[in-house]
């Protein structure tokens, strides 16, 4: 465990060290220099000693309530262990992490299955940018770990954020389907969540217009905010989301009190404000730059469609934790084209502007605010 960071100073530190690699990164676009072979392989090899520190730093955290649910899968990791109960695998919902937790509680420490959990999720999206982006990985993992929720759902929405960076890994495996699939379901078991994104993907696979997806978004933009609270109501009361009765009182505000309810029942512009920079990015190289990359545009309608499903519930209690199933893809549909095709003579420096401006409002909720 790390224990000599004091906890006050333990999200900050991470924070901080993304805003100087961020700037590092803006320095090396401002320059020219972000796409030179010399300078790629100099991050490259940074982007896999950043990744196993990172590793190591969030997974090795201290169980503490600055870390959010760190102390509920604590909780539950104790009640396990102190139990008497052999470990047997067990098929209920989210069996994966549930069955891993069982199976640390009885045979490891808690430190150790933290340690797994950040593994997955920051491993499995190191990876993923590395298939995607060859030995060009580091600017596009940078931007996934810049994201404002990144580090919150390594600490705090553990297995949310394991689950999706699971999937996040099974679409770059669409050429090898029984890869891509099993990924799917391993994230699936992860968290329940992760079975819209899957959806997405399978919709979009089949029909491929973007435009009738972003239509459809824009569309869900005005119904939400016309009957927002009436749809909400609607898919609580139809089980969509399943046999979860904590998800049913997000939507609706039952069981729930306090502070959370006064504050999140009301129409998340702000959210929406963020959402809208990937649905503009993914229209401009699309439809304003003619960018014709087909997997680009399956990633973007998987984007479109798992938002959308979000905007319908904007005003549910942690609208976060609904918008974040769609942001978790949201870094690939910034950068992808920047990576991909060069769009202007200085297309370097617009690169780097284009960083500061993704990582815009992660410097105002994780740095100014915080």
């Amino acid at each position: 465990m790390i224990d000599f960071i004091p906890l006050v100073d333990y999200t900050p530190f991470f924070d901080y060290s993304i805003l100087i690699l961020v700037l590092i990164a803006f320095w090396q676009c401002n320059t020219g220099i972000v796409l030179h072979k010399n300078i790629v392989s100099m991050n490259a090899m940074w982007g896999v000693l950043f990744t196993l520190l990172l590793i190591f730093y969030m997974g090795l955290r201290p169980v503490s309530a600055v870390f959010g649910d760190t102390v509920n899968y604590a909780k539950s990791f104790y009640e396990i262990q102190s139990s008497s109960d052999p470990f047997i695998w067990t098929w209920d919902t989210d069996w994966l992490f549930y069955n891993l937790m069982s199976w640390f509680a009885k045979y490891s420490d808690i430190h150790m299955f933290f340690l797994l959990c950040a593994f997955v999720y920051v491993g499995c999206l190191w990876l993923a940018m590395q298939r995607i982006f060859k030995s060009y990985y580091y600017i596009p993992l940078l931007v996934a770990f810049s994201m404002f929720t990144f580090w919150a759902y390594g600490v705090n929405g553990v297995r949310n954020g394991m689950g999706a960076s699971l999937f996040i890994l099974a679409v770059t495996y669409i050429n090898r389907l029984p890869i891509a699939i099993i990924l799917s379901i391993l994230a699936v078991g992860t968290h329940q969540s992760c079975l819209l994104l899957v959806g997405a993907a399978l919709i979009a696979w089949f029909i491929k217009n973007s435009y009738i997806y972003l239509l459809a978004w824009i569309g869900c933009v005005g119904i939400s905010y016309a009957a927002g609270m009436r749809i909400q109501n609607y898919i609580a009361a139809a089980g969509i989301l399943g046999e979860d009765d904590r998800l049913s009182g997000y939507l609706t505000g039952s069981g729930q009190i306090g502070e959370a309810v006064q504050m999140s029942m009301a129409f998340r512009w702000d959210f929406l404000i963020y959402s809208a920079m990937g649905v503009f990015v993914g229209y401009y190289f699309i439809f304003r730059r003619n960018f014709r990359d087909e997997y680009y545009h399956w990633l973007y309608n998987i984007f479109l469609i798992s938002n959308a499903f979000w905007v319908l519930v904007i005003r549910a209690i942690y609208s976060n934790r609904f918008a974040q199933i769609s942001w978790f893809i949201m870094p690939i549909i910034l950068i992808y084209p920047f990576m991909k095709q060069r769009f202007w003579k200085s297309h370097e420096k617009i690169l780097g502007i284009a960083l500061l401006v993704f990582y815009m409002l992660t410097f105002y909720f994780n740095i100014i605010k915080g």
